[in-house]
């Protein structure tokens, strides 16, 4: 299950390096970050560090929200089509794990710290989200590095 697991997180990687390659194919700085990147990630694959497979693919999703939507879209649909990921579970799987962090009400490591903050980024500015946004700050408070 791990090699699958590893293999997959891996394939998303260099899907997103990929996608983001034939965005920006003119930038040097962007080529070689993308290039190291790669190398890193083959690196953990190899050395079966799923860990950090996985918190580099949380990235991931991170900066997909924030794409413009019709990039996102595009990245959404492609993905799906030829790694079978499909980022509606993807996101309920994200908001659950809020959930249960909220439930929890403390924050006990770095990747969760920046889930919720991610969460904060992303509807700090609607006030329907207030009470959520107060209860989430609560929890983050609770982080001590």
């Amino acid at each position: 299950m791990e090699n699958k697991e590893l293999k997959l997180l891996r394939d998303k990687w260099f899907f997103f390096n990929q996608f983001l390659y034939g965005k920006e194919p003119t930038d040097p700085n962007i080529r070689n970050a993308l290039k190291e990147t790669g190398r890193l990630i083959e690196d953990a694959y190899l050395t079966g560090k799923l860990k950090a497979l996985k918190v580099t693919c949380r990235d991931i999703d991170e900066q997909v929200r924030h794409f413009p939507l019709p990039m996102a879209l595009e990245f959404k649909k492609q993905i799906k089509e030829q790694l079978g990921i499909d980022y509606d579970v993807v996101d309920k799987m994200r908001l659950k794990a809020i959930e249960r962090l909220l439930k929890k009400g403390k924050v006990s490591n770095p990747e969760d710290y920046e889930l919720l903050l991610g969460r904060i980024d992303e509807i700090y500015a609607d006030d329907n989200y207030n009470e959520e946004v107060e209860r989430i700050n609560k929890v983050l408070a609770t982080y001590h590095k």
